[in-house]
């Protein structure tokens, strides 16, 4: 990789990350001026705001100085999932190493405070706050990037199936009888479900608004055959085939299932041989 490469990497995590430090910078000095866990007492009013603000330098000037040393790791955490390498633990722990040293160096002899334990612990939960802040951003950051996948996907797969409905609205099957008087053709769009019954099936299809019926004698696994090409269609029962732009809901009653249909009361049952493939479509 180059080195013009390597700053422009640099450049652009920093543009990226500049507002997030900065802002966990005003927030760690917000949060000492209001709360004052540090005894600041030994300066006057103009210099104790500057005193404060020390606290939020050093914290801008770790964070900055942390995403040098861990450039590589910061820049793949962008492409891909690093929750697993050992790196991040370390990027974290020496920023809470760091930011918490050099509070202690800054409150002893700049801020000319005598260091207790309690001091020390305030200071480590303090401190502690920016690995916690930067990986709640960082885990943000990643659940948008899958929710704008998902969703990237999801129009993908609505473009595809509004391809598919283009492509097979206009189609017409035949659907053939023994008698050949009975021969039926029809918009496959139009069909609404088929079933077995005895010898004939019964064609549920729509037509002018209305759920029509029609007999044929026919097998269901002639028909079913014939519609493979269409994925619209599905299998529900061992004398059921229906196309799933007309299902409405899935029902059931004790260990019995069904489906209702749209612009019908006719229902068409489902057995558990197909019950989970029908569950996955809805």
């Amino acid at each position: 990789m180059s080195t013009i490469t390597k700053v422009d990497q640099y450049i652009n995590l920093t543009k990226k990350n500049f507002r997030t430090y900065l802002g966990i910078a005003i927030s760690i000095f917000l949060f000492i001026l209001f709360f004052q866990p540090f005894t600041v007492d030994k300066f006057e009013f103009e210099n104790n705001m500057l005193f404060i603000a020390g606290f939020g330098m050093i914290v801008l000037l770790t964070l900055i100085i942390s995403q040098i040393l861990f450039h590589r790791i910061l820049v793949k955490a962008d492409k891909e999932n690093l929750s697993d390498s050992i790196w991040v633990p370390l990027y974290f722990l020496f920023q809470i190493v760091t930011s918490s040293l050099a509070f202690v160096f800054y409150l002893r002899y700049v801020g000319q405070n005598s260091m207790t334990f309690n001091t020390v612990v305030k200071v480590v939960i303090i401190c502690f706050s920016l690995p916690v802040t930067l990986f709640l951003r960082y885990r943000l950051s990643i659940d948008q990037l899958r929710i704008h996948e998902l969703l990237r996907e999801t129009r993908a797969m609505q473009d595809k199936l509004k391809q598919f409905s283009e492509s097979y609205i206009n189609k017409h099957i035949e659907i053939i009888s023994e008698n050949e008087s009975d021969n039926f053709r029809i918009q496959v769009s139009e069909i609404v479900y088929i079933k077995s019954a005895d010898n004939y099936v019964e064609v549920g299809y729509h037509e002018e608004g209305l759920v029509k019926k029609k007999m044929l004698r026919n097998t269901l696994r002639n028909i079913e055959h014939q519609l493979v090409d269409f994925n619209n269609f599905i299998r529900t029962h061992r004398t059921s085939l229906v196309n799933i732009q007309y299902i409405d809901k899935l029902n059931k009653n004790f260990n019995s299932y069904w489906l209702s249909l749209d612009k019908t009361k006719e229902t068409i049952p489902v057995s558990r041989q197909y019950l989970m493939a029908v569950k996955e479509l809805l």
